[in-house]
Parts: structure tokens; sequence; C-alpha cells
């Protein structure tokens, strides 16, 4: 039961991560108002993924992933009731801290229960975060077109009382893998003081500042530049969801004997020169497919980083584990904000913020590179 139940929750949890960036495009929010909402949505993950790391490793995962996923809950009933700003702004901060606790210690566990496959188990997790960020959207598009009487706070409610299956699930969980307490210079210390721990963070940083904000403004990006509908602008999120899901797949299943190093530097390789192409050529359909494709190359990159340090690190798995999603979700609101910054028409504008985000993809092969070198990353 606990590995399905940890992929249903990954599942919930990336559906629940589209519906406000979804909503924020049928109310109105410029590029100004929504990089601030989306700056909120994930400024405490940082934060509780390093506290559900620390807690995971002393009251067990069970207890994190039950707080935890009932904070996904929350800004979901506060945003229907309410529908200003800075009240939307305020109640995704509680999302925040759900989404630290559960993304890590999920995933932390789930490389407890397979050792030897963490790298396979980690990519299957992301297929299902893949599904759910691919249909997301689409869901919430054919729901506002098909049911009028849907308004945006039947949809935030409905999604709040889907979320509540997550806790309900945490609660029946039988604890999986418990290692024994282990001291803090076990767990963050020995991460932050070893360099290879320092490389492994800086990795998912720049990743996840790449696609990150590429998620967040893809859609906005095809309707504005390429002349997408709107109805039918989520589609280029779907195909990027979509390419990270099968790129997963196929890293899950085909490239097990793969060298980590490998696999890394050729999918850092294929996002970076796909997304070059897709915004200098700037042409619907050719740009559209490009999408995919970005998604393809970035697709394994998250959940191969968090199987190196949860194997490097076994001992104190929340501790590590939960440190490394910290470092992603730092990038969240830094890189949200900056784009709504930047992608301002006086200043690069938003074909130009989206094609920098390459910078990033383009610095990872430098650490995987050093990585390579000073840790014996493996196959698995």
């Amino acid at each position: 039961m606990t590995t399905p139940l940890c992929l249903y929750s990954i599942l919930i949890l990336a559906v629940d991560a589209q519906v406000f960036p979804s909503v924020l495009t049928r109310i109105g929010q410029n590029s100004i108002e929504q990089g601030i909402i989306l700056s909120f949505f994930f400024l405490l993950l940082p934060i509780s993924s390093i506290f559900a790391g620390f807690a995971s490793d002393r009251v067990g995962k069970k207890t994190v992933l039950v707080a935890g996923s009932f904070f996904l809950i929350l800004p979901f009933v506060v945003s229907a009731g309410v529908e200003r700003l800075w009240v939307r702004a305020l109640a995704v901060l509680f999302f925040g801290i759900g989404a630290g606790a559960v993304e890590g210690q999920a995933s932390a566990l789930l490389t407890d229960i397979h050792p030897g496959r963490e790298r396979s188990i980690v990519n299957l997790s992301q297929v299902f975060y893949s599904i759910g960020a691919a249909f997301g959207p689409l869901f919430i598009s054919f729901a506002l077109r098909e049911f009028p009487g849907l308004t945006l706070s039947k949809l935030l409610y409905t999604v709040a009382l889907v979320t509540v299956s997550v806790t309900g699930g945490f609660l029946l969980l039988k604890e999986g893998v418990r290692h024994e307490t282990v001291p803090v210079s076990g767990g963050f210390r020995t991460v932050l003081s070893e360099r290879q721990g320092r490389l492994l963070l800086t990795a998912m940083f720049f990743y996840v500042a790449a696609e990150m904000g590429t998620a967040g403004w893809l859609a906005k990006y095809a309707e504005v530049h390429l002349f997408v509908p709107a109805a039918l602008s989520p589609l280029s999120l779907t195909l990027f969801w979509a390419g990270l899901g099968l790129s997963r797949v196929l890293v899950t299943f085909f490239f097990r004997n793969v060298h980590d190093a490998h696999l890394l530097t050729a999918a850092l390789l294929l996002s970076l020169f796909s997304r070059i192409a897709a915004f200098t050529l700037n042409q619907k359909i050719v740009s559209m497919t490009l999408f995919f494709f970005i998604g393809f190359g970035m697709g394994t990159v998250w959940p191969t980083l968090v199987a190196i340090i949860g194997r490097r690190y076994r001992e104190s798995s929340g501790s590590a584990i939960g440190l490394i999603t910290a470092a992603g979700g730092i990038a969240v609101p830094i890189m949200h904000q900056l784009i709504g910054i930047l992608s301002r028409d006086d200043l690069f504008g938003l074909r130009y913020t989206m094609l920098g985000l390459g910078i990033f993809s383009f610095l990872n092969l430098f650490i995987v590179n050093r990585i390579a070198r000073e840790l014996k990353i493996q196959r698995r």
C-alpha cells in the first residue's frame, strides 16, 4: 500500500500545483500580479522541506506526510471564499508548507523501501507528477468550458475535497523503513559540509529554476507570442509535462543501466537545444512541438538528483532529500518574481526571458561533470 499511496499523493500534488497558474489567466491578473502570487505559491516550500526532513528522521515520515497533506487543502478552501489578490497570495503560503513536506518525504520514503532502485522508483514517482501536471490544466479548461455553472469557487472546493483523500490515505499508512534517530550533524551538516552535497543542491536549484520558470509562463507565452487561442493555450503545458512524463517512463523501465552522469548530460543537452530552437524560431507548430522536447530533456533530472543524494545519505534520507527539495523550492519564488519583471515589454520581453532560462541547463552540464568526478554515481 505504501508505494501506491506515495505515487497517488504525488499525482494529486501535481494537479493541485497547476490550479492557481491556470486560474490566474482567467481572473485578469497582469504579469506583475501573477508573479507575486506564484512567488507566494512556494515561498514557504524550502523552509517546510527542511523542517519536514528534520522531523521525519525523528518522528517518522507518516506523521510528517499526514500533516503536510492537510496543509495542501487549506489554500483552496480559503481562496474559494475570498477573491482578493492579497488573500490568495497569503492562502497559497499554506500550499508551500504542504508541498514541501509531501513531495520531499514521499520521495524519501520511496527510496527507503526500494534500496538499490532509487533512480527508477523516484523517476516513476515523477511520472505520476508529470501526468497530474500535464492533464491538470486541460481538466480545468474543459471543466470551466463545458460546465458554465461551475464557478472558480466551486472548482477550488472540488480540488480541496479530492486532496482530502491523500490525508486519509496517509492516516492509514503503515510506517515504512525507519532509520534510527540521527544527530543533526549526521543529516543537514554532513550534506552542507561536503562539496558533493553542495554541488547536488546547486544543480537542483538551477534545474527547478528552469523547469518551473518554464511551466509557470508557457501558457501565457503560447497565447501572447504564438497566438494560440486562450482556450487552447494550456496545450503548451500539456506537451511540456507529457515530455517530462515520457522521459521518466523510459528511464524507469528501459535505461536502468545507463550511468547517471551520461543520462543527465544527454538530458540537459536535449532540453537546452530544444529551448534555443523553440524560442528562436517562434513558429506555432514547430515551437509547440519543441515544448514537448524541452520537457523530455528535463524529465529525468529532478528524480536522478534526488536518487543520488538519497543513495549517498541513506541513513538520514529524510534530511538529505528535504534539503535538496528545499534547494529547488528556493528557486521557484525567485524565478517567478524575476520572470514577472524581466518579461515586461520594456525590458527583455517574455520570449527572450524564456530563452534565457537555458543558461541554467548550460551551467548544470558543468556541475554534473564535476559531480561525476567526485562521486561514484551509479546505474540504478
